[in-house]
């Protein structure tokens, strides 16, 4: 029997609230965590108004943000209690699907949100009906990254504008670049070259002090067309053109030779910068760190490299390996996202790590849920009993710093402390806040 959505026998259920895009993007974070954890499912939807400047003319004029709460309102009664939206801009709405029984009940709820807009809205005496389309991307299906959730969900938004039936499901072989980001690949090279993408860093700071002890770089590429392009849509691109080694080594130096311009200024916080797993299995990857640290000057004790838990560390032997010839080097080596991949007790002993990161949607519910507070507190007993920095990323709350503080966890980022800043706002933050 297919799926219904909500369940035929369910009750009329109450007006999901309204996020944020902020919270919303917060709430797919954990959503993902808990269906990697469960075995559970989840679908994003995008959903794009094609006529909303044909509905603010015969509606005598209403703005943007009027024409929107039209929808959403609208948007609500299709929807069950448990379910979220945001409005992404003026024309897009972002709407995610927990806990969902079957596959089917996404493609339910897409023709169930077009049944409902494709009835005309009202507004002072006037009326227009939308057409709108919608983009679905699925967990477990489309994979468990919510920004690879989100950029599967725009290429079927797309795809569906072209569609009669005005949604479509992602499908795994229509390639990115083929779709809505066509060109970036060549476009990345070019990027490349011609230093168009940047870092932006964000402070870590000791919890017991609230001092700045060092920085992560963070890419950022803002595109002539497609915008701001997200980190892991530029390392998917990169991975797919055979581009990831020039691309992290382009992070290195840069990162690098912002590193040297601070010590000028007598700014020196620990730098940190994300290493792709799939480039552990690269013979030449320690000597091409090798000379990056001697071409910018940096003592190799202040550089951690981040190596993502569950992303080529499965196979731990040749892991070890390289990150033992890594570490020869004197630099060290953190585990980011602990808690989200699959790391057995018996693994982290034998990793040369010098560090976890707890992965931010623990992060994020350690007050509220004790499943996420089970994560983290474990996490940070596993690292305390083998020696290893924990630095909890995500922290937007003061209390959740001073109870992973009291817990032993020695260091934190986020929100609370600083967001990601250009090199010259890092450099004043540091300033005064700096250890």
């Amino acid at each position: 029997m297919t799926a219904s959505y909500p369940p035929a026998s369910a009750p009329a259920p109450e007006a999901p609230p309204l996020h944020s895009r902020e919270e919303l993007l917060k709430l797919l974070d954990r959503e993902t965590a808990i269906a990697r954890a469960t075995g559970g499912r989840l679908a994003v939807l995008i959903l794009e108004l094609r006529r909303v400047d044909r509905l603010q003319a015969l509606l005598r004029g209403p703005a943007p943000a009027t024409t929107m709460e039209l929808v959403l309102e609208r948007l609500a009664k299709a929807l069950r209690a448990e379910d979220r939206m945001a409005a992404i801009n003026d024309e897009e709405v972002c709407v995610i699907l927990p806990r969902l029984a079957h596959p089917s009940q996404a493609v339910l709820a897409a023709v169930k949100v077009l049944r409902v807009l494709d009835r005309p809205i009202a507004h002072e005496g006037g009326s227009a009906v939308l057409r709108p389309c919608v983009g679905v991307a699925t967990v477990p299906e489309h994979g468990y990254d919510p920004a690879g959730l989100l950029m599967a969900a725009d290429v079927a938004r797309h795809i569906a504008a072209t569609r009669e039936e005005g949604y479509h499901v992602f499908q795994g072989d229509e390639a990115v670049e083929s779709e809505v980001y066509h060109g970036l690949d060549l476009d990345l090279e070019r990027a490349l070259r011609a230093n168009e993408m940047e870092l932006h860093y964000q402070p870590q700071v000791e919890l017991a002090s609230g001092r700045g002890v060092g920085v992560e770089a963070l890419l950022r590429w803002r595109h002539a067309q497609a915008g701001d392009v997200p980190p892991a849509t530029i390392v998917g691109i990169a991975e797919r053109t055979g581009a990831l080694t020039n691309l992290t080594l382009w992070v290195l130096n840069t990162a690098l030779r912002q590193a040297q311009q601070w010590r000028s200024a007598k700014v020196e916080p620990r730098l940190a910068v994300n290493l792709p797993a799939g480039l552990l299995a690269e013979e030449e990857l320690p000597g091409l760190v090798q000379q990056a640290l001697r071409t910018w000057g940096m003592d190799p004790t202040r550089l951690t490299l981040e190596v993502t838990e569950g992303h080529g560390l499965g196979e731990a032997e040749r892991s070890v390996a390289a990150l033992t010839r890594l570490k020869a080097l004197g630099l060290q080596v953190a585990l980011d996202d602990f808690g989200s991949g699959f790391t057995s007790l018996a693994q982290l002993r034998k990793l040369p790590v010098d560090e976890v990161k707890i992965d931010r949607p623990f992060v994020a519910g350690f007050l509220d849920d004790a499943a996420d507070a089970a994560v983290a507190r474990t996490a940070i007993d596993l690292a305390r009993n083998f020696s290893l920095r924990v630095v909890a990323e995500g922290v937007e709350r003061r209390e959740t710093a001073e109870a992973l503080a009291a817990l032993g966890c020695g260091f934190a980022q986020g929100f609370l402390f600083a967001k990601p800043l250009p090199e010259v706002a890092l450099r004043d933050w540091w300033r005064s806040r700096g250890a």
